[in-house]
């Protein structure tokens, strides 16, 4: 399922001549390589940043800690945030971004499958809040489609 999504994805994109940029967290790079797997989306694909500490999150992508520490990293403001700071940094007409707990244990007091996928395209932000079931592959899996799906029902 990732596989056909992607390649919608990257085909909506060549179409409206977007490119995108992806950070990821509990996805470890999974978005990007979905996203590269399919042929011809080096038209599109500028890059991504695996920022899976908080440390990374700041320095690196230049999330605002004030909404870490208000918030957690595992949150819908951050994952807006990451996906806005990565399309900044990569100069690309859509970022986009995972954050969550993909298990087995919680983490920051967050039960493993609570994910946020969020989008960020000139000044309009979206985030979804998932509660995913599943082991941890599963949980990952999932946030990919999940996101994906995200990309390609915003029309573009």
């Amino acid at each position: 399922m990732e596989k056909e999504l992607a390649k919608n994805v990257i085909t909506l994109l060549r179409q409206k001549n977007l490119t995108i940029s992806v950070a990821e967290s509990l996805t470890g790079g999974l978005v990007a390589k979905n996203l590269t797997d399919i042929s011809g989306s080096s038209k599109v694909f500028k890059g991504g940043i695996v920022a899976y500490t908080d440390e990374i999150k700041t320095k690196t992508l230049k999330v605002d800690p004030a909404l870490i520490q208000e918030f957690s990293s595992i949150s819908k403001q951050v994952a807006q945030d990451m996906a806005l700071k990565v399309r900044l940094l990569m100069n690309s007409d859509i970022g986009v971004s995972t954050t969550g707990v993909a298990g087995p244990e919680k983490s920051a007091g967050f039960e493993p499958g609570t994910v946020f996928v969020a989008i960020s395209i000139g000044e309009h932000n979206m985030c979804q809040d998932l509660h995913l079931t599943g082991d941890r592959n599963q949980i990952r899996q999932q946030s990919v489609i999940e996101l994906l799906k995200l990309i390609l029902s915003q029309g573009l």
